[in-house]
């Protein structure tokens, strides 16, 4: 936390600077998605734009979204973050896929004045696993990246999400190498919880993740559960829900300083606010400093942003903290 000076304090901003993709059409929200998108439009516009990312919408969805978009003037353009359909089964996973790229090449042959798709998002199927090769996973996801940027006309980044069980070490490490032997800008993603208390991963698995990706130089994104800075336990879920704050500076600080397995863990455990202190030089948890210069970097290079299904929550937590 951080007292008297001008908010946001500049390494706040670099902190928080494209921090959320607004997940609003997902639980716990669950909202229509024209609710959604004219929320999306309306944070766009306001004093806090600086903290959102893209607006995050199902492949399935988007002939509904431009429906939407056929009767709606917006000024600049929206920034899309697709969610592809998946299954556990490889080749139900590839026709899904198939079917994403139709829909994706229709809407944005219609829309790309007004929207723009900057990133896909996917479950990698589990049956990818039963193989200990490397060689099928590669496989699909340089056919996946082929496909995106033929369809779209250009590169966008694929954050890949692997369903964990108890053999996660070995399902994170084989993703995050493959994308990282891929070279296409992809990156890893996390899911840090849910709607029930099964739904949130150990902070040992959080840490394994982040050790992972900063070993291999694959950015991560995270999704779910992120709703507060810090992290505390939520009666209603009935579980310690991580905080973004410890998440993400667990991962810029393990990016610029080498933490160990036992350093990350400490910091995605904290519960103290008052050891999350922002200055204007930086940002220091615990005795570990990092400039703003660093918060930047590790923010564009690794710890991309969190897909969350609110946006004002966020915020007002922040201004109950007193950093707005």
């Amino acid at each position: 936390m951080t007292t008297n000076h001008v908010k946001p304090i500049i390494s706040l901003k670099n902190f928080c600077e494209r921090i959320i993709d607004y997940a609003g059409l997902f639980p716990p929200a669950s909202l229509e998605l024209g609710q959604a998108f004219h929320n999306f439009v309306f944070y766009s516009q306001g004093e806090y734009r600086w903290m959102l990312g893209k607006f995050i919408i199902p492949a399935k969805r988007l002939a509904e979204l431009g429906s939407l978009l056929d009767d709606m003037t917006i000024e600049g353009i929206i920034p899309l973050s697709v969610l592809g359909s998946s299954s556990e089964n490889i080749n139900e996973f590839n026709e899904l896929f198939k079917s994403d790229i139709a829909t994706i090449k229709e809407f944005i042959s219609k829309h790309s004045g007004t929207v723009s798709i900057d990133a896909f998002e996917v479950r990698l199927p589990s049956e990818l696993f039963k193989n200990e090769e490397n060689s099928g996973i590669l496989k699909l996801m340089s056919g996946i990246s082929t496909s995106l940027e033929t369809a779209l006309g250009k590169n966008i980044p694929v954050f890949y999400e692997v369903t964990l069980t108890k053999d996660y070490e070995s399902e994170i490490i084989r993703t995050v190498e493959s994308i990282g032997a891929l070279n296409k800008g992809c990156g890893y993603k996390l899911r840090t919880g849910g709607t029930e208390a099964s739904a949130f991963p150990e902070p040992e698995v959080i840490a394994f993740a982040i050790m992972t990706c900063c070993e291999f130089d694959v950015p991560m994104k995270c999704t779910a559960g992120l709703h507060h800075p810090i992290r505390h336990y939520n009666e209603e879920v009935k579980s310690n829900m991580h905080g973004f704050m410890n998440v993400f500076a667990a991962g810029i600080l393990a990016y610029t300083s080498n933490l160990d397995e036992s350093e990350i863990i400490d910091v995605l455990t904290d519960q103290d606010p008052y050891e999350f202190m922002f200055t204007e030089s930086g940002f220091t948890w615990d005795e570990n400093e990092i400039t703003n210069s660093e918060i930047k970097t590790a923010r564009e290079k690794f710890m991309l942003s969190y897909g969350s299904c609110s946006f004002d929550e966020p915020i007002e937590d922040l201004k109950t903290m007193e950093l707005f």
